[in-house]
């Protein structure tokens, strides 16, 4: 197919294409015979839906971008490696302002935390280091909040890890199997933060409706 057709198939603008292309985030088109246009497959409709996967619904910058993709074109990488590739960069951006704003302690609390729930997360990991900048926040807002007010997300955070866990491919056999892992992955994370916020919206709703009736 053209570019303009990709365009039309993967609904992106065509200097959005020839951009990605640029910066190699999508491979170069098929040289044809005879010609100087380029054919495009649906390898670079799938690979341009991921990118905007990354980009729109993982909110990652350019830069976590290539970092994913190169992973995912990392036929000797494994399951547990790619993993850890995609939670960094969804972590990105709150791991640099989590490192600004430590208040004294709340890191090694953070830490005594993760060890007792028996995770195996690694020192570095920006996990750490965002709810260490979340516990920091917390503690100057109200001043008397400790790290065990994360318990009840850790256990419901595990529970949704497992589901998630259950539905993986055991090994990543060809590209298209990690690119999967990856967009699920950044997909269900949207989904568990849009559904959180949905059920806190209905409480708020049905509070509020239980006020009215109650006058």
């Amino acid at each position: 197919m053209r570019i303009q057709e990709l365009s039309r198939r993967a609904d992106l603008s065509v200097p959005t294409i020839k951009f990605y292309l640029r910066e190699g985030l999508l491979p170069p088109g098929r040289a044809m015979p005879m010609s100087r246009r380029l054919d495009y497959d649906e390898r670079h409709v799938a690979r341009l839906t991921l990118i905007r996967t990354l980009t729109a619904v993982g909110r990652m910058s350019l830069a976590s971008v290539r970092e994913v993709l190169a992973a995912v074109d990392n036929r000797g990488l494994p399951l547990a490696g790619l993993c850890a590739i995609v939670t960094d960069a969804l972590f990105a951006e709150e791991a640099v302002d989590g490192a600004r704003c430590d208040q004294p302690g709340a890191a090694a609390r953070v830490d005594s935390f993760v060890d007792e729930l028996g995770w195996r997360v690694a020192e570095d990991s920006p996990g750490r280091q965002t709810l260490t900048r979340v516990l920091t926040a917390l503690q100057r807002l109200t001043g008397d909040v400790d790290v065990d007010i994360f318990v009840p997300y850790a256990e419901a955070a595990a529970r949704l890890a497992a589901l998630e866990a259950d539905s993986m491919p055991r090994q990543l056999d060809h590209e298209d199997a990690a690119a999967t892992v990856v967009a699920r992955a950044v997909l269900l994370e949207a989904a568990m933060a849009a559904l959180r916020r949905m059920a806190r919206e209905h409480l708020v709703r049905i509070g509020d409706q239980v006020a009215v009736d109650d006058e």
